[in-house]
């Protein structure tokens, strides 16, 4: 590694995504901004994951693979590299998405302009797992996205940077939360700091059938209606107390019913 720190360091939490994860390794080691660290955080696959980001890492001295012996789950592992980190700001890096070149360039200069911003994100474009481009099922708010963050996250987590210093003092990642655990963070975060999306595609989603929107929704749903209720709880406020509607009527529709209408709009199911 460099004898100096690091502008930025890139988590790419890894579980047996062996066919994917050199992809995403390299549209990090690719980028515009190359002041960087990379860690690739596997989190105790059964498979070649580690074998492949280390492959991909080649004799990149920027890069490097962090083997957890067991599996944590998304909360712990990326915590786990939020403190081996070596730079004041960490972006994550889904290991089956990628980013483009640019990304870390225009999000790092959003993060240098303005002091009181704690996490810059982006739209993301989404496509099948055979490249085929589909009509985004996430929400989007660009600028200052406080106002509509009870309502739903516009900043997925392989699309976000943030500082490191502001993450740790709040504890970090949740563990108590699979499946919308940044979502979390970013209410906690929003309390004290501002939050950006830039209204540019920076990062690609692959919805797959492994995708945690296609195989735990609901899941996923009961989560976010948990952590929205707990952020009100910890404000002592109803204030943003409409956010849990959207979210609850989509937990009550019927799986099939929602998936006919996605396919109708061209969405991921």
């Amino acid at each position: 590694m460099p004898t100096t720190s690091p502008f930025v360091t890139v988590l790419i939490g890894a579980y047996e995504n062996e066919a994917t994860v050199a992809r995403a390794v390299g549209s990090i080691l690719g980028q515009t901004e190359t002041d960087l660290e990379l860690i690739v955080i596997d989190d105790g696959s059964r498979d070649g994951s580690a074998d492949a980001a280390r492959e991909a890492i080649g004799d990149d001295p920027r890069g490097r693979v962090m083997r957890l012996e067991q599996n944590l789950g998304i909360a712990r592992s990326l915590n786990a590299g939020m403190e081996a980190a070596a730079a004041p700001v960490v972006a994550i890096q889904d290991a089956d998405d990628y980013s483009v070149p640019h990304r870390l360039e225009r999000e790092l200069a959003v993060l240098s302009a303005d002091p009181e911003v704690a996490v810059v994100g982006s739209r993301m474009r989404e496509v099948d797992a055979s490249g085929r481009e589909l009509r985004p099922r996430t929400s989007f708010a660009a600028g200052d996205v406080r106002p509509v963050l009870m309502r739903f996250n516009p900043i997925p987590n392989g699309s976000a940077a943030f500082r490191k210093d502001v993450a740790l003092e709040l504890g970090g990642y949740d563990p108590r939360y699979r499946y919308a655990t940044e979502y979390d963070l970013w209410l906690r975060i929003a309390e004290r700091h501002r939050l950006v999306a830039l209204d540019e595609e920076l990062a690609t989603r692959v919805m797959g059938g492994g995708n945690v929107a296609a195989r735990a929704e609901r899941a996923q749903l009961a989560e976010g209606l948990r952590i929205r209720a707990r952020a009100l709880r910890r404000r002592k406020t109803f204030a943003g107390a409409g956010g849990l509607i959207r979210p609850a009527l989509s937990y009550a529709l019927p799986a099939p019913l929602k998936r006919a209408l996605r396919e109708r709009r061209g969405q991921a199911p």
